[in-house]
């Protein structure tokens, strides 16, 4: 349950363009507040707007009154594979569990979805809500061999890879977690 006056809403076509400025604004608090420990790559407008396989099924923002104050963003980049690209929450709302109900809304609604046989995301090992939160939905740690067919596939070689964590240019360490249906 939110909030009062919290709404979720799929973030489609549409609701991407209507609220381009809003994920831009949003995306560029997070980035500038956490830095390298969000990601080492800010997204602008073309990553918004990129007409990603399965972009528009399983992305999801919510509102405050009009106020676009989180959001999710996930894609298809190998078939019946979802990838949970981007989680932001407004640095004004932490501690309400936002976060966690956009992944569990995401995790609802790809379990209806026949087509998307697996889920995955990138968490900081050190992160104490996300990980042992994905660990609950089934979340599955990646091995070394699954990471690297991964990473080789989607072109990759800034990681790198042990036996189930990997590490990114700055030396923080994260997780591959994936839910296989």
């Amino acid at each position: 349950m939110l909030e009062k006056g919290l709404t979720v809403i799929k973030l489609d076509k549409a609701n991407m363009q209507l609220y381009l400025s809003d994920l831009v604004e949003l995306e560029q608090l997070v980035f500038l507040k956490r830095g390298h420990l969000y990601s080492t790559e800010e997204w602008g407008e073309s990553h918004f707007l990129a007409d990603l396989p399965g972009k528009f099924d399983l992305s999801y923002g919510i509102l405050k009154g009009s106020k676009l104050v989180a959001f999710l963003i996930v894609s298809e980049p190998f078939p019946g594979v979802c990838h949970v690209h981007r989680v932001a929450v407004h640095p004004k709302h932490p501690g309400n569990n936002i976060g966690r109900k956009l992944m569990l809304q995401v995790y609802e609604s790809w379990k209806k979805m026949p087509e998307y046989r697996t889920i995955t995301a990138i968490m900081r090992t050190d992160h104490k809500i996300s990980l042992p939160f994905a660990k609950l939905l089934g979340a599955k740690v990646a091995d070394k061999a699954y990471m690297t067919r991964q990473f080789q596939a989607l072109g990759r070689t800034d990681v790198q890879i042990f036996d189930n964590y990997f590490m990114d240019t700055y030396g923080i360490s994260y997780a591959l977690i994936h839910i296989d249906k």
